[in-house]
Formats: structure tokens, sequence, C-alpha cells
């Protein structure tokens, strides 16, 4: 696996070759407002500076947007990372579920080039990214030449290079394995072939970059961009710009990763050790700043129905309410909900609803876990949605619920097989396709986005939020000192960590018999990132990976939870008769090697290095 991905690196570098040192900077002087910048004119001056170094935010022709789980959706194929997983099926079957299946041309194109999205184009992740890194390289190289700026403003802009180049970095890593780490501008006369480093040389490269971007910003008082009370709050006008609590997060992240097994073969404590105290460092200093886990009753506010909140460390906000029926959300409204043929719900599995533990905190996952909570009286398969974790009702649309002008949702059967007027599993054509064949819709990220209920609702893409600061730093101290064990700099123990995020939604501590060891209790806390994070973009996607556990899940049985009216009686207590089923075998998942761990890159790309191998291929 490590010689496929050292050729496709050695691609990647004659791919990045196309973007001379200059290509950026002629793109942005031709659309200069004062005809004929020179390049000393646009460094030397703060606000042609801003300009040319913010386009990795929101240039026209790239940015790293592409990254940002909200934006990246928007894609022909309607995709998200979530539904080449046992997390979810998609209403609509397009060339997206047969990546899923394992067809690795079609993820080439789709997810790195998505050349036929003409509509999106900064949607392409590959040379979008090297475009970006190209950028932030050069204002490092430049940010010494602006005049007419203030230290602290020059601060900022260098420990947003600084972090934007890390953040690239890594998402492309998160999906194609080891890369190079260009730190430098490149030019003609430069050696392009580079051999790249090993993936903890290579994260550490990362890490160190996050460290440097936070120094740049405490200098520019920028740890984070508003005052954490007051009538600033929230309200800054480079709120959706990185801050220094961003960037020490983000290294926890990447040392998280440098300690997994798919990135740690050896298993070297040291390196968890490592990861979890630079979470705890992130978490004290974040807290310190007025950083805040939000209760229960506030809890959807991080992704709908508010712009920023004081539990995203970095956010990107849609700046206005969305329709839904937008295009630019048919990923995540299906049909039912608006009217939109081209629309393509997530829609969860019930190996994903297994996860939500009951509100005793009994887990579910297994039949034999599912059997024991059964005869304790805290699950009935027949009455499977009550006393379920809060979260539960956030992230999922079930046959019953309560959701904005479906009160309740119908999505169930008759006994004939018919379904009765007003069921959210019709659709009007003949064909099934866009509406679920789970019998549940996905609900956490639009919320109550419908023809029926709020038809426009502001969106927010979480991209890293203290929750998960939280669960990072739980799951690196557990693997390193277990479940009672915690870092130097940390206020709490791996469970207490977990206990603390559990605790804000009302769920109760993880039960004694799951913290007896680090292995048990590892168990725990990746249910536990998976209930918390889900469908937040690339974490289960990854986290599936980088724990090594993507092929087991590849090779499991999707299954659905089929509701039946039927009698009330005390066998059927709900009057529905629920019985689980395995998805169509064209909505199952397959894992065909070990190529799978990473994505590729497009032939074109390889073929043009002299010395290319056949590689691993998926």
């Amino acid at each position: 696996m490590k010689k496929t991905t050292r050729i496709v690196c050695k691609a990647v570098l004659v791919f990045l070759a196309a973007f001379s040192t200059t290509g950026c900077l002629n793109e942005y002087l031709d659309r200069a407002p004062d005809a004929g910048l020179t390049e000393t004119e646009v460094f030397s001056k703060y606000a042609n500076f801003k300009s040319y170094f913010y386009s990795v935010y929101n240039g026209s022709n790239f940015n790293i947007r592409c990254h940002y789980p909200l934006h990246w959706c928007m894609n022909s194929q309607k995709l998200t990372l979530e539904e080449l997983t046992d997390m979810c099926d998609k209403s609509r079957i397009q060339r997206a579920q047969s990546i899923k299946l394992g067809n690795g041309s079609d993820a080439t194109w789709i997810i790195g080039y998505p050349t036929a999205d003409a509509n999106y184009p900064n949607n392409a992740k590959v040379p979008n990214t090297w475009k970006s890194i190209r950028v932030c390289n050069m204002a490092l190289e430049k940010a010494d030449m602006i005049q007419d700026c203030t230290e602290a403003e020059r601060n900022d802009l260098i420990g947003q290079a600084y972090f934007v180049r890390a953040f690239c970095h890594f998402e492309l890593f998160r999906l194609y394995g080891t890369l190079p780490y260009i730190d430098k501008v490149l030019g003609a006369d430069d050696e392009w072939d580079v051999v790249p480093e090993d993936d903890y040389t290579f994260l550490k490269k990362c890490a160190a970059d996050y460290q440097t971007a936070y120094e740049y910003f405490d200098k520019a008082g920028t740890v984070r961009r508003d005052p954490p009370s007051g009538a600033g709050n929230l309200a800054d006008a480079n709120q959706d710009k990185p801050n220094g609590v961003a960037a020490l997060a983000m290294k926890g992240r990447v040392l998280l990763y440098a300690a997994s097994p798919l990135n740690n073969p050896a298993g070297d404590v040291h390196r968890w050790e490592e990861a979890a105290e630079a979470s705890a460092i992130a978490l004290n200093i974040a807290l310190a700043n007025g950083y805040k886990l939000l209760p229960k009753a506030d809890y959807s506010k991080n992704f709908y129905g508010n712009r920023y909140t004081n539990e995203q460390l970095w956010a990107y906000s849609t700046g206005s309410t969305t329709n839904y029926n937008s295009a630019t959300i048919q990923s995540f409204v299906g049909y039912s909900f608006s009217n939109n043929s081209y629309a393509a719900a997530q829609c969860p599995t019930q190996n994903f609803v297994d996860k939500f533990e009951t509100i005793d905190g009994w887990p579910l996952n297994t039949e034999s876990q599912r059997a024991e909570a059964t005869a304790a009286g805290k699950y009935n398969e027949q009455d499977p949605y009550v006393n379920r974790d809060p979260r539960f009702e956030n992230a999922v649309i079930y046959n019953g619920c309560t959701f904005q002008g479906y009160s309740p949702a119908s999505l169930y059967i008759n006994p004939d097989g018919s379904k009765p007027s007003g069921s959210l599993l019709t659709y009007p054509q003949s064909a099934s396709d866009g509406v679920t064949e789970t019998f549940y819709y996905e609900r956490k990220r639009t919320g109550p986005l419908s023809n029926k209920g709020n038809q426009n609702v502001m969106l927010t893409d979480p991209i890293i939020r203290l929750a998960e600061v939280y669960l990072n730093y739980a799951e690196a101290a557990n693997e390193a000192w277990g479940p009672n064990g915690r870092s130097e700099s940390g206020a709490l123990t791996a469970l207490e960590a977990v206990n603390a995020v559990r605790e804000r939604v009302e769920m109760p501590a993880v039960l004694d018999q799951y913290c007896s060891s680090t292995e048990i209790f590892r168990d725990r806390i990746k249910n536990e990132r998976t209930v918390e994070l889900c469908f937040e973009g690339n974490h289960y996607f990854c986290d599936i990976r980088r724990w090594m556990d993507a092929p087991a899940i590849g090779r499991s049985t999707l299954y659905g939870m089929r509701a039946i009216k039927v009698d009330v009686s005390s066998q059927y207590p709900t009057g529905f008769k629920y019985e689980r089923f395995a998805l169509p075998a064209n909505r199952q998942i397959a894992w065909k090697n070990d190529g799978m761990y990473w994505f590729r890159f497009q032939d074109s790309d390889l073929l043009k290095m002299a010395n290319y191998t056949p590689k691993m291929d998926w």
C-alpha cells in the first residue's frame, strides 16, 4: 500500500508543475481593479495582499471550500462521503453507489476531479488544493513586503497562511495518503519529482504548521476572533477565518491520525501520548477563551438556524438562508421534503441507528447487546425509538416521529404492501428512486427544512467544534493510559472527557462494565464519536479507515427497518410491526482490497511519470 501511495505522490508533483510560480498571481492581476499592477504593488499593499491570499477561501476558480462538506455536496452525483460507508444509503442511486461497491474509476473523478460539474468548479479537491497551497507559500514568502499594515494584521495573515497550508495537506492526506509536503514556492528550476516522506514525518509537518499558525495568531490577538462575551460575540468581520484555538485543535486532530493503527503500524504508544497532550492543550485554551459545549436545547444550533456558535472553533456558514428546494442541498434533503426530482437524501441504515444507546446508556450495536437490553427491560424491538439517546431525534427522521409539516411522519407500509396517503415512501414516477429504502431519512444537517416545514433555514458547517476536541483527547488518552488516565496537561481522564460530551445531551456516564480496560472502552469511544459527529463530513469515513475497521465494515450487510401497519396489541404496542431486512444488493457496501484505504489520482496525471509502474488498484 505504501508503494502505491509513493507512486501516486510523485505524479502529484508533475500535476503541480502546471501551476507556475506566477500562475495564481497572474490570475489575480488579470482581475485587479487597477490595470497594470506589478508584483510589488500586489504584495506591498495590505488590501491587495489580502485580496490575493483570500482567494484560498473564496476564489472564483479555486478555493478550499472543496473540503467543506456542506459546500462539496454540491456535485452532479449528490455525493457525500458518509454514503460510502455503512452509515447511510442514498435515496437516488447514481455513480456514487458504484464507488461504495468498489468502483475505483468512478471514485477518481467524482472525488478529486469532478470535471463533469461545470456548475461547481470549486469542488475539484485535487487541483483546488494544490493551487491553495501555492497561494499560501507565496503569501508566506512575500508577507514582509506589506508596507501599510500593522504587525497584528501581518501576523494574522501569516497565521492564516500556515493554517491553510496545513489544512490543505492534511485533507489530501485523509483521502489519498502520504504526499510530499510542499512548504516553499517551487520554481521552474526546482526539482518537482520529490519523494514523499513517511506518514509520521508528513503528519508532524502538518502539526508543526498548525503550531506555528497558533503562535502567529497569538501574537496577532486572534486566538479567537471575537470577544467571548458582549455585543461583538460571534460577529467579527472575519469570523469565517481560522483562529488560534482552531489551529491547536487541528494539531490535535492531525496527531490523532498519526497515532492511529493505519498510520502507526508498530503501535508506538508515544504517538498516542503526543496526541493526547496536544488535544489537552487545545481543550484548555478553548475553554479559557469562552468556547463551550452547547446545552441539549441548543445542540442543533451547531448545524442550522444559526450562523455561528461558541462550540464551533471554525465553521463555514451559508451566510443567508437556504431554500428547501435549493440545488445546493440535494445531497441532504430528499424528494419527499423538496419535490425536487434530482434530490438524493442521506438515509440512515439500521446498522447506524443501532449505534444510538438507550437513554439509560445500554448499547444496542449487536444482537447480543439488544437481547441483554431487552431482558433488562430497557429496549423493545417493537417500540424501538422510545427512550433513546436524544441525539437520535436530532439526526434521524423515523416512522411516527414529529417533523415539521409531517406529524407523525409516515414511513410505513400497509399489510398488503401498499403505502398510505401522504407516505414519505412514495415517488410520483414509476420508479421508487428518490425516496428512502431504509425507512429513515437524515435531518441533522438541515433540520426542519421541507416543503411543509421551514422553507428557508441558515445552514452551517462546523469544520471543527469543541465536542471533537474532547473526543480526540479521550481516544488518545485511553490508548496511552487507559480509561482513567490523563495527559500531563489534561484536566480530565479519558472517561471524564467522553462523559462530558454525553452529559451535555443529558446522557448518563458510560456504564461501568464498559470502562474496565483500554480495549473495552475503545469500542464505546468509537461509538460515541460516530454518534456525536455523524453526518458532519469526513469523520466516519476517515475514522473507520484510520482505525482499520473499514474492511470488516465493507464486508458486512446493510439493513433497514421495515414498519408494517398492524393492530395495536401487547406484542405491537405502537400499532406497527418492525422487522429488519437486508437492503437490496445494489445498495450494499463492498471492500475489494486494501487499495480502498485511499482514493487514487487520475491516470492522465499518473502516466506523465516516465517511471510509472502499475500500482494496487480498486
